[in-house]
């Protein structure tokens, strides 16, 4: 490993998902990543968003706040027959926008989820031969999305994968898939986790338990109704007084609301909370008695990994990359579209999630996931292109 502690080689990333204002909690794991290697390198970070509610064409927001220069670009997304070229065109020209403002000379391009992040990268590689580097994220290697693209964009996607110097993946699960679909390989390397200030813990004041699930509400993927209809079915063998608080928003809101309102549940058995920032988020794992992860796919598992860090134990589903992950130590893992088993699972966890060694929980996924471990494989990565 090279250890670049001291060159302060400019590192360019260019995410597809970012926190925003539509959603706080888009890859907020990438932003952690940022935080996480800017005390090795001079770190810039520019990503774009449509914004069908914007006075103008193109907003430019820069932070300096977590460390490193964020520029945040939204552009004013068309309407009509030609949106899509139009978006296009915005997409790249809020991109050099944003690489105008940038401070310095950028040694190395790192992409999240291409390919339409992609394109500066590929320009700085052509204009100036500044090499790239491609990080997946993305479940459609595992739920079949990629497989349902047309060939030219199969092509586009695999033509720009080849141009880059390397490409990492968050899981072993992804990096099987990603081989599968694209020939190509990748090195894993999961996503930074984040521990909460466990000064800021709440004593419980009554006996209440308290479960928290945190998703994106898109039901293909996460399946909150599963989750309802479980916990339902749950409560009507549960003697004990439980909440369950579930943390997110998303394009599927109303269809969980209605689904949610048919269901009949008692006043503050269900509690949503709408998105809220990570800081927030990490405090409220703190207070959670166990954690549910009812998804049907998961590359990583960014909030399984937390709630673990936290020293909570989860039940899970076998939707993908947690599984790498837990064990019997620290979670129950269930079949996924499984509401009966989810039941038992609550069940079972209410009375025995005490019974869990919380320290030696968090201790392994802090070796596994925390910053040493993660921050030394982000070193490596980017030593690549030495």
């Amino acid at each position: 490993m090279n250890d670049l502690k001291n060159t302060k080689q400019h590192i360019l990333i260019l995410p597809r998902w970012y926190p925003n204002k539509e959603d706080i909690q888009l890859g907020i794991f990438i932003r952690n990543q940022a935080k996480l290697i800017s005390s090795h390198y001079q770190v810039s970070l520019v990503y774009v968003q449509a914004d069908a509610t914007a006075q103008s064409t193109f907003e430019l927001l820069e932070d300096h706040s977590n460390g490193f220069h964020e520029l945040v670009v939204y552009f004013k997304s068309a309407n009509g027959p030609l949106r899509k070229w139009i978006n296009y065109r915005r997409y790249r020209k809020a991109q050099k926008l944003a690489y105008a403002k940038v401070k310095g000379a950028i040694d190395l391009c790192h992409v999240h989820v291409p390919y339409r992040s992609a394109g500066l990268a590929l320009e700085l590689l052509r204009t100036k031969n500044i090499p790239f580097l491609i990080t997946e994220h993305w479940s459609g290697h595992l739920n079949g999305l990629y497989q349902q693209k047309n060939a030219a964009d199969k092509k586009l996607y695999k033509k720009i994968v080849g141009k880059a110097t390397a490409v990492s993946t968050v899981s072993q699960l992804l990096q099987q898939k990603f081989k599968s679909n694209t020939g190509y390989d990748s090195v894993v390397i999961p996503n930074y986790i984040e521990k909460a200030d466990i000064t800021s813990k709440e004593q419980k004041s009554d006996e209440k338990i308290r479960i928290l699930s945190v998703s994106d509400f898109y039901e293909e993927a996460k399946n909150i109704s599963g989750l309802l209809s479980g916990f339902h079915l749950a409560l009507l063998n549960l003697k004990q007084e439980v909440e369950l608080k579930i943390v997110g928003d998303g394009p599927d809101r109303e269809k969980i609301q209605e689904f949610y309102s048919r269901l009949g549940f008692e006043k503050n058995q269900v509690v949503f909370t709408g998105r809220a920032p990570h800081e927030e988020v990490l405090d409220v794992m703190n207070q959670c008695d166990f954690y549910i992860c009812n998804s049907n796919f998961e590359t990583f598992g960014m909030t399984v990994a937390e709630a673990l860090l936290a020293g909570k134990p989860v039940i899970c589903t076998n939707c993908g990359g947690p599984e790498e992950f837990l064990n019997s130590n620290n979670s129950i893992q269930i079949e996924k579209k499984n509401d009966s088993q989810l039941s038992e699972a609550i069940q079972q966890m209410c009375t025995k999630y005490q019974n869990y060694d919380s320290s030696k929980i968090s201790s392994e996924i802090e070796a596994r996931f925390g910053k040493e471990a993660i921050l030394k494989a982000w070193i490596d990565f980017y030593s690549i292109n030495k």
